[in-house]
């Protein structure tokens, strides 16, 4: 699903906000699982339920998905619409 405006406007704050780092495991779903048992990472949904931020995230994602699909698709350009 496409923003438009919203995903620029996100696009930039990443730009100028988000850093990405990574390391080479040859098993990194154990160090996925663990460091999600361990951290605070509420926007991670998979094997956090215990993060006492998860049923409100799950909602609020699950409203903006019914939403967006109510939305008209605005055409991507170089990908296009559906």
């Amino acid at each position: 699903m496409t923003f438009v405006d919203g995903e620029q406007v996100l696009s930039m704050w990443m730009a100028e906000n988000a850093r990405v780092s990574w390391i080479v495991d040859t098993a990194p779903w154990v160090l996925e699982e663990h460091l999600i048992s361990t951290l605070d990472v509420p926007l991670n949904l998979d094997g956090n339920k215990h993060n006492a931020f998860h049923p409100q995230l799950t909602a609020m994602r699950a409203a903006s998905v019914a939403r967006a699909r109510e939305l008209p698709v605005v055409a991507n350009p170089g990908v296009g619409g559906r």
